[in-house]
């Protein structure tokens, strides 16, 4: 009977040992993109612009890897984002490409070159 007590015991101890290494190899990281972001100003060139579709217009980044933007006007545009490794770019459907100016909890600015027209920034909350 001593002998199936310490078994026992020792039994419970290894299956812990391996239920606790393995909660510790699992990355729990929280991407600060993830959310609906609201965007509260879009500049070109360092001027700021908005159309009437742009004011409040919604990008919603999924933990699943997708995006959806909606705006004012009813568009919709949906496909798939990716966060660099070192959380300085993000890009949509593996072409477009925007700079992380500064990512928080409350607050998204990112931005792009376009050739023709200069810089665009986007600012979100």
């Amino acid at each position: 009977m001593k002998n199936f007590h310490y078994l026992l015991i020792l039994t419970i101890a290894v299956l812990s040992v391996f239920l606790f290494a393995s909660f510790a190899e699992e990355n729990i990281s929280v991407n600060p993109i993830v959310k609906v972001w609201t965007l509260q100003s879009k500049t070109v060139a360092g001027v700021t612009v908005a159309t009437t579709c742009d004011p409040n217009s919604k990008w919603d980044f999924k933990a699943d890897g997708t995006y959806v933007i909606t705006d004012n006007c009813d568009s919709i545009e949906s496909g798939a984002w990716k966060l660099s490794d070192d959380a300085k770019t993000i890009t949509l459907d593996g072409v477009t490409a925007y700079n992380v100016v500064e990512s928080s909890v409350g607050s998204l600015v990112i931005e792009t070159k376009v050739a023709e027209i200069g810089l665009i920034r986007w600012s979100f909350n």
